[in-house]
């Protein structure tokens, strides 16, 4: 599903799809969702948004209630948008190196999974109680899909979940701290990643085309 089709579903909250589409709510929301990468929660104000998209602060409430109405619109879309990258990745997944090359997909393409919105939830989340309950339970969905991927190819309990963890706390502390490498770089890693995380080797022929299939070169 497109962002455009996340904002409008996201937006829609209480009204249906044709409503939500005629009103322009979708497009008050995606000038959230920029301002909200950009300068954080705080700047996501009435004003700040009428003025963006150059009309008055009184059309703002012809699509939402109020501004918590909008707050948690943009919350719909976060979550519909990189816990959705997650679920749909995992989901169907033949075995258990598919599942797993499946969630590097969707964590190297922003357009599935967005680091920045994700991080920018964060911020938030320290300060908002309602916010970081949101925060963690998306935290706890996506860590026990994990874990079913790895139960359901025969890793017992609590291993699978142990290893979900590592899994996914590894890649959030990769966001978290700002790691900046070439992608190259981050594939010359992928078979000493996966045997951490699973405890089996990779198949190298697989490493190989996945490197292949990401950098747009054979792999050496």
């Amino acid at each position: 599903m497109s962002d455009q089709e996340l904002l409008r579903k996201a937006a829609a909250g209480g009204q249906d799809d044709e409503a939500a589409r005629r009103l322009g709510r979708s497009d008050w929301l995606a000038t959230a969702v920029q301002i909200f990468l950009s300068e954080g929660i705080e700047a996501v104000r009435i004003t700040r948004l009428a003025d963006a998209l150059s009309v008055t602060r009184g059309s703002f409430y012809w699509h939402f209630k109020d501004r918590d109405d909008l707050l948690d619109g943009l919350i719909a879309f976060w979550s519909q948008k990189n816990t959705a990258a997650i679920l749909s990745a995992i989901e169907g997944a033949g075995t258990l190196l598919d599942g797993i090359l499946a969630i590097f997909d969707a964590w190297i393409d922003p357009g599935r999974f967005d680091p920045r919105l994700d991080q920018a939830m964060r911020d938030w989340a320290r300060r908002s109680d309602a916010v970081r309950s949101a925060v963690a339970e998306a935290d706890d969905i996506r860590v026990r899909a994990i874990e079913a991927l790895f139960a359901r190819f025969g890793y017992g309990s609590p291993e699978a979940f142990i290893r979900a963890r590592i899994f996914y706390f590894t890649q959030i502390g990769y966001y978290a701290l700002s790691l900046e490498e070439p992608l190259a770089q981050r594939l010359s890693y992928l078979e000493a990643y996966y045997e951490t995380f699973t405890g089996v080797p990779m198949d190298s022929e697989a490493a190989a085309a996945y490197r292949s299939k990401h950098l747009g070169s054979p792999d050496p």
